[in-house]
C-alpha cells in the first residue's frame, strides 16, 4: 500500500531543522481551499515547521509571501478540475498584490469582486469572466482568451488600469471579436493608463489619451476607422500590425508630431509617391517592415521616403531594396539598418554628422560592389557578405588585430585585395587638447575602441570613444596627468600583439628645438631634435634665412625638412650664422645655428646642490625656487605640505579616484570612492551587493552569499536544474524544475541534438515541447549567458517497457511491457524469475533459516543464510563536478552513532547519524522487517518480504561548491562464509560470481545485478527514478569496482537538496539446496525467519520530500507571436566600440 501524506509530513517534522515563522490560520486555512479548488495538492511543498503547519512561504513556490509571512501572489490553474472559481475565493488573503490563472473557468463577475489589494492580476486562457463596468485600479490588467464570444470595452472601464492588455481570438484565429468605444462623457482620467495592447476591427478614438498603443488589426479591419489615428496626437510610442490586405502608410499618422517610438507592420502597397515623414519631430525610432508578398512592394520604386523625421536616431528598413539613396539624410542618425535589403549598388559617400557621436551603419547580407569611400572611417558600419573590391581604407585594417571589436568580421566575405594581408599602419595622427576637465584626443586614424588606448599617467586612463577613428576623451578627474609638472603624456595602443607608442603635448607650448643638423649641400637636409613637435605634417613649417624648407616628416621628438634653395643660395657667404623658424601648430620658436658648427645645441640645467638654501631645482626649466609654507596644516587631514607650491599635496594623491582641495588636504572622492584618502571602492549594486553578498571595499567586490548568486553585483541567479519529467519517445511536453530565478535573457533548452521550445519559463519550472527521441540523451539549459547541463539526467520514456533479461524464458515467466515487470510462472521467482523460492521446488522442503543483525557500533547490517553471510553498508558519498571529477568525498563507513533521543515502539528500529560538514547531517535508519510490506516509490510499486533488511538513508542541507555539482552515494554490498557449530564445513565453499549485464541504465524502470555464492543469489535492485526536492526524476546508478567478495555501487543523484533513493537487495536460491542444510541455523540468536528469504536495502536520501508532484500543461498564449519586441524585427546589432 501508499504510505499517507500525513506520514511523510510526520517525518519532516522530525528532521526539519530550519524554524521560520507561521503564516497566520486564516490565511493557512485559506490556501488549503484554493488549492484544493484548482486541484493542486501536489504542487505544494511537503514541508512542515515546528508548528506542523505545510510551510506554504517556501521559494520556488506556486505561492509568494512577505517578510512576514502573509499571501502577496498566487501562481494557480485548475488541475482536472472543471469548477467554476469565484474572486471570493482570494477575499480571504489582506495583503493579496498578484493574481496569475490560467486555464480557468471564473465567474462573470470575476473582475470586479477581487480583493482591493490587488494590483497584479494575468489570466491566461481562462474564459467566463466579463468586462461590464469600470474596472478597479490594476497596475497590470493583463487577459489572453480564445473565445467566440463579442467583447465590447468602453475606455472609461479601464481608466484607471496603468497596463492594460486584452486579446481574445475565436477559433478561426485572426479573426477579431473586440471592440473599443470613448465614452468621453464617462472619461475623468487620461493619464493613469499608460500601455494599451489590443487587437480590433476598428481603432478607437484616444483623444487625450498618451499612453504608448500596440495595435493589432483583424481581417475584418473597417478602414474607414483609419481616420481614428489623428486621434492618437498624445500617444508617444505605436506599433501596428495589419497582415490582410495591402494598404499605404496612413497619411493620419505622418502628422503625429508628439510620437517618438513608430514601428509599422503592414502588407504596403506598392508607393505611388515618397513618404514624408519631415513633421514626426519628436519620434526617435521608425521601423518600417514590409509584410507584403516577397516583401518586395515598399522599395519596388526605389527607397520610399524623402523626408526623415528631423530628430530621428534610430532607422531600421525591412524588404527588398535595390538602389541606396544619397546617404545625406543619414548623417544625423545614429542606426541605419539596410541588412538584408538585396541592395545591388555602388556605396555613396557619408557626410559626417553635425554633432559628434558614434553612428553606425549596417549594409551586411546584400550585394553592394566597388571600394569603401574614406569618409567611413569615422562610422562603425557592417559591410559583411557583399560583392566590394579594392583595398579597403587603411583607417580600418589598422585595427583589424582588435579582436575585442571584431572589426574585420564586419569586412568578410567580400572581393577586397588587402583583407588577410597585414597593412602596415601609416595613417594615424593623433593630437592631444585640454578642455576643462577632459583630455581630448583627436585626429586621424584613431581606432574604433577606447580600451586599446592607454596614457603613461597614474589612475584611470581609459578613453572613451565619442566619434569612431577621430575623437576620444578621458575625463582628468580619473587620471593623474598633471603630476610632477608633466607637459606632455606618451600615449600608447595596444592591437593584438602590436604597440604603437606616441609622445603628445599636453599643454600649450611652442616648439622645443635640442639640436638641428645640416646635411650639407650635397642632399640639402635639416634634422631638428627636439620636442613638442607634432605628427601632423600639415601643421608644420620650417624657415631657414626666410626660405622654406619642406617638411618630409615629423613626430614629437624630430622635424626633418629638404631646402627649397641651397644655402649659398640663399644667403650671403661668409655669415656667422642662419636664422631657423620652427612653426608648429601657429607656435614658433626662433635659432641661430652657426654655419661653422651646423648644429645648435640647447642644454637648460640647474644643479640641486648650487641652489641657495631654502630653494629647489625645477629641472623643468633650470631655475632655483624658494620654498613656500601652506595656507594651513595639511596634517590634519592626513596630507602634507608641497614648498615648492605652498600646497597642500592630499594623502595618496586621493587614491586617483577624486579631487584634492589644496588648501587644506581633504579629498572629494568620485561616485564610487569611499573614504579620506578615496581608497575605498564600492561594491556595485542597488543596493550593495543586491543584498546577497558583502562587499570587499578594498577591491570593490561582492563576495556572495551563496553558490545561486552570481554577477559582479550578486545580482544574476545560477541556474540548476534538479528534476525532469520527460516525453516518451514520440516527443511532447517536457517539465524542468529547479531554480531559473527572475530573469531569462535569450533562453534555451537543448535535449540531445533537438531544441526544446519553451512554452513557458518562470523561477522553479521550464515547460518546453521536444519532438521524438530515444534512450539516455544530454540536457543543456541556457540562460543570462550562464549554462546549465547534464549528460544523464533525461531518458525518453519507452512506450513499450522492457522486462530485466526477458525473464530469463518464456517457461519461466511473462513481462507485462505496461510496467516492465516479469510475472514468474510456477515455482521461478526473483527479478528476472531467474531463480527458485525458498523452498526446494522439487520435493517442497524448506530451506535454511536466515538471521538478521543490526551492528550497534558500525552502523551496518547483515543477512545469514546457510554459510553466506551478506553484508549491505554505506560506505562514502561524493561531491561530483560538472566535468566528472570528484571535487570532495566522505569517508561514512565506522563513523555512524546511534542516536540515544529517538524513541521507537518498534525495537526493531534502529536509527543512527553523522555529521558530513558543517551542518549537515546523514541519518541511516534500519529496520529488521518482520513480515511482507508493499512500498510505492516515485510511482513504483513493490514488496518487500518478511525477513529483509530495510534501510532508509536522508542527507539534509548538504553545502554543494557550486550549483553545477551534484552527489553520488556510494553502497558494499559483501558475501562473507559464515559458520557455527552445526554449519561448519556442510557445504563446500564456493567462490562469488557478479553478473552485471542488466545493469545498464537503459530500463525505465530498473537497473540490476546477481552477486551468487554457495547457491545463494543475490539480486541488487536500483530503480530508475528518484524523489529529486519533491519531484519525481530519472537516475542512474554504475558498478565502481568488484573483487572476489562484494561489489561496489554508485548511486548518482542530482543537484538537490532534498533526495530520496530506493535500492533494494533479495536473497533466492539459485538451484536446490541440499537437505542437510535445513538444520543450519545460528545458536547464538532466535531465528526470525524459518526459510531463505528475502533481503532488501531501501535506501531513501535526503530529507523533507514533496512526494507525488505532477507534471501540468499551461496554456501556450497565442497572442504572444503578434507582439514581438520592439526590436525583434530590428536587427540591432552593435560592436563593443567605446
Amino acid at each position: 500500500m501508499k504510505f499517507p501524506k500525513i506520514f511523510y509530513i510526520f517525518i519532516l517534522i522530525l528532521i526539519c531543522i530550519d524554524i521560520s515563522k507561521s503564516i497566520s490560520i486564516e490565511e493557512y486555512n485559506c490556501l488549503g481551499v484554493v488549492i484544493t479548488q484548482f486541484g493542486m495538492n501536489n504542487f505544494i511543498p511537503n514541508r512542515v515547521n515546528a508548528t506542523g503547519q505545510i510551510e506554504y512561504c517556501l521559494p520556488l513556490n506556486i505561492v509568494t509571501c512577505d517578510t512576514n509571512e502573509s499571501v502577496i501572489g498566487l501562481f494557480l490553474f485548475q488541475f482536472f478540475t472543471y469548477g467554476v472559481i469565484n474572486a471570493s475565493s482570494f477575499t480571504c488573503f489582506p495583503n493579496l498584490k498578484s493574481l496569475t490563472l490560467q486555464q480557468t473557468l471564473l465567474s462573470s463577475d470575476f473582475f470586479y469582486t477581487l480583493p482591493s489589494t490587488l494590483k497584479i492580476l494575468n489570466l491566461d486562457g481562462c474564459s467566463g469572466a466579463k468586462i461590464t463596468s469600470k474596472l478597479p485600479p490594476f497596475d497590470y490588467f493583463e487577459v489572453i482568451s480564445l473565445s467566440p464570444d463579442t467583447f465590447t470595452v468602453y475606455l472609461s472601464w479601464i481608466q484607471n488600469i496603468k497596463y492594460f492588455h486584452f486579446s481574445n481570438y475565436d477559433s478561426n484565429y485572426p479573426t477579431i471579436n473586440s471592440t473599443y468605444i470613448t465614452d468621453y462623457e464617462n472619461i475623468e482620467n487620461y493619464t493613469t493608463l499608460e500601455i494599451f495592447r489590443f487587437s480590433t476591427n476598428i481603432i478607437p478614438d484616444l483623444t487625450n489619451f498618451s499612453c504608448s498603443v500596440e495595435m493589432v488589426l483583424g481581417n475584418s479591419f473597417q478602414s474607414s476607422s483609419l481616420n481614428n489615428l489623428a486621434t492618437f496626437s498624445n500617444v508617444i510610442d505605436f506599433k501596428i500590425w495589419y497582415y490582410t490586405k495591402s494598404i499605404d502608410i496612413p497619411i493620419q499618422l505622418l502628422q503625429l508630431s508628439e510620437l517618438q517610438n513608430l514601428q509599422i507592420n503592414i502588407n504596403f502597397k506598392v508607393p505611388s509617391y515618397q513618404y514624408d515623414f519631415s513633421n514626426l519631430t519628436s519620434l526617435s525610432i521608425l521601423q518600417l517592415m514590409d509584410e507584403s508578398l516577397n516583401n518586395n512592394n515598399l522599395g519596388r520604386n526605389g527607397f520610399p521616403i524623402s523626408k526623415l523625421p528631423p530628430n530621428l536616431n534610430e532607422f531600421y528598413y525591412s524588404g527588398i531594396l535595390k538602389k541606396l539613396p544619397s546617404m545625406e539624410i543619414f548623417k544625423d542618425i545614429k542606426i541605419v539598418d539596410f541588412s538584408n535589403c538585396q541592395i545591388n549598388d555602388t556605396l555613396k559617400d557619408i557626410f559626417l554628422p553635425t554633432k559628434y557621436g558614434i553612428n553606425y551603419f549596417y549594409f551586411q547580407s546584400n550585394t553592394l560592389y566597388g571600394t569603401i569611400p574614406q569618409s567611413y572611417c569615422n562610422f562603425i558600419t557592417d559591410f559583411n557578405t557583399n560583392s566590394f573590391t579594392g583595398k579597403i581604407p587603411n583607417c580600418f585594417t589598422c585595427y583589424f588585430g582588435d579582436s575585442e571589436t571584431g572589426l574585420k568580421n564586419l569586412f568578410a566575405n567580400n572581393k577586397f585585395t588587402n583583407y588577410d594581408i597585414q597593412d602596415q599602419c601609416t595613417s594615424m595622427k593623433p593630437n592631444l587638447l585640454v578642455n576643462g576637465t577632459t583630455l581630448i584626443l583627436y585626429g586621424e586614424s584613431l581606432g574604433f575602441n577606447g580600451k586599446i588606448i592607454r596614457t603613461n599617467a597614474t589612475g584611470t586612463t581609459t578613453f572613451t570613444m565619442i566619434q569612431p577613428s577621430s575623437y576620444f576623451t578621458l575625463n582628468l578627474r580619473t587620471t593623474n596627468v598633471f603630476s610632477k609638472g608633466a607637459r606632455s603624456l606618451i600615449l600608447t595602443w595596444t592591437v593584438g600583439s602590436e604597440i604603437r607608442k606616441f609622445t603628445l603635448p599636453i599643454v600649450k607650448q611652442a616648439p622645443v628645438p635640442a639640436n638641428i643638423t645640416y646635411s650639407g649641400i650635397a642632399s640639402n637636409q635639416l634634422e631638428i631634435n627636439g620636442e613638442f613637435f607634432t605628427y601632423n605634417i600639415q601643421d608644420v613649417s620650417v624657415l631657414v634665412s626666410g626660405n622654406d624648407c619642406l617638411v618630409t616628416s615629423t613626430t614629437f621628438n624630430q622635424i626633418k625638412c629638404t631646402l627649397t634653395k641651397d644655402l649659398n643660395e640663399s644667403i650671403a657667404l661668409p655669415v656667422d650664422f642662419i636664422f631657423v623658424d620652427i612653426i608648429v601648430g601657429g607656435n614658433k620658436t626662433s635659432v641661430y645655428v652657426r654655419l661653422q658648427e651646423t648644429s645648435y645645441t640647447n642644454n637648460i640645467k640647474c644643479n640641486p646642490e648650487l641652489c641657495a638654501p631654502n630653494t629647489y631645482c625645477n629641472l623643468n626649466d633650470g631655475i632655483c625656487y624658494p620654498y613656500l609654507d601652506c595656507f594651513s596644516d595639511c596634517t590634519i587631514n592626513n596630507a602634507f605640505c608641497n614648498h615648492g607650491n605652498g600646497l597642500c599635496d592630499c594623502k595618496n594623491n586621493c587614491s586617483n579616484a577624486g579631487l584634492c582641495d589644496n588648501l587644506d588636504g581633504t579629498c572629494s572622492c568620485d561616485s564610487g570612492r569611499l573614504f579620506n584618502d578615496c581608497s575605498g571602492i564600492q561594491c556595485p549594486g542597488t543596493p550593495i551587493c543586491s543584498n546577497h553578498g558583502i562587499c570587499d571595499n578594498s577591491n570593490g567586490k561582492c563576495k556572495c552569499e551563496s553558490i545561486i548568486w552570481v554577477g559582479n553585483a550578486c545580482q544574476d541567479t545560477q541556474h540548476y536544474v534538479n528534476a525532469i519529467t520527460p516525453s516518451n519517445e514520440n516527443g511532447g511536453k517536457v517539465l524542468l524544475f529547479g531554480w531559473f530565478g527572475s530573469t531569462h535573457s535569450n533562453p534555451s533548452v537543448i535535449i540531445g541534438s533537438q531544441e526544446c521550445n519553451i512554452t513557458l519559463i518562470n523561477q522553479t519550472v521550464i515547460e518546453c515541447d521536444i519532438g521524438h527521441g530515444k534512450g539516455i540523451v544530454p540536457t543543456y539549459v541556457y540562460q543570462n549567458s550562464l549554462e546549465w547541463s547534464s549528460q544523464t539526467m533525461y531518458k525518453y520514456l519507452s512506450i513499450q517497457l522492457k522486462c530485466p533479461k526477458d525473464c530469463t524464458s518464456n517457461l519461466n515467466g511473462n513481462c507485462d511491457t505496461t510496467k516492465g515487470v516479469c510475472v514468474c510462472i510456477g515455482n521461478f521467482t526473483g527479478i528476472d524469475c531467474g531463480s527458485y523460492p525458498t523452498g526446494n521446488p522439487s520435493d517442497g522442503s524448506g530451506g535454511p533459516k536466515t538471521n538478521t543483525t543490526v551492528d550497534d557500533n558500525t552502523g551496518s547490517g547483515s543477512i545469514n543464510n546457510g554459510n553466506v553471510d551478506y553484508q549491505v553498508s554505506i560506505t562514502s558519498l561524493l561531491e561530483i563536478g560538472f566535468d566528472g571529477s570528484t571535487i570532495k568525498q566522505y569517508n561514512l563507513t565506522d563513523l555512524w552513532r546511534k542516536s540515544a533521543n529517538i524513541n521507537y515502539s518498534n525495537e526493531n528500529i534502529h536509527q543512527f547519524s553523522q555529521n558530513i560538514v558543517g551542518n549537515s547531517t546523514i541519518t541511516s535508519t534500519i529496520e529488521e522487517v518482520t513480515k511482507d510490506k508493499e512500498f510505492s516509490f516515485a510511482g513504483i510499486d513493490f514488496t518487500v518480504s518478511g525477513g529483509s533488511l530495510k534501510l532508509s538513508v536522508q542527507i539534509l542541507n548538504y553545502p554543494y561548491s557550486s550549483t553545477l555539482n551534484t552527489l553520488q552515494l556510494r553502497m558494499k554490498s559483501s558475501a562473507l562464509n559464515y559458520s557455527t557449530p552445526k554449519c561448519a564445513n556442510t557445504q563446500g565453499d564456493e567462490k562469488v560470481s557478479i553478473d552485471s549485464n542488466g545493469f545498464t541504465n537503459e530500463n525505465d524502470n530498473l537497473n540490476y545485478l546477481t552477486i551468487t555464492k554457495n547457491n545463494r543469489k543475490l539480486y541488487g535492485r536500483f530503480l530508475s527514478k528518484m524523489i529529486s526536492d519533491g519531484r519525481p526524476t530519472f537516475t542512474t546508478s554504475n558498478i565502481i569496482s568488484t573483487n572476489d567478495i562484494d561489489v561496489t555501487v554508485a548511486l548518482n543523484l542530482p543537484h538537490c537538496d532534498i533526495c530520496l533513493l530506493d535500492p533494494d537487495f533479495s536473497i533466492l536460491l539459485n538451484s536446490n539446496v541440499k537437505d542437510n542444510e535445513k538444520t543450519c541455523e545460528d545458536e547464538t540468536k532466535d531465528t526470525k525467519i524459518s526459510t531463505t528469504t528475502i533481503i532488501a536495502i531501501c535506501v531513501s536520501v535526503g530529507g523533507a520530500a514533496i512526494i507525488g508532484a505532477a507534471g501540468y500543461l499551461l496554456y501556450r498564449k497565442k497572442f504572444v507571436e503578434l507582439f514581438p519586441s520592439s526590436m525583434s524585427n530590428s536587427k540591432l546589432k552593435k560592436i563593443n566600440a567605446k
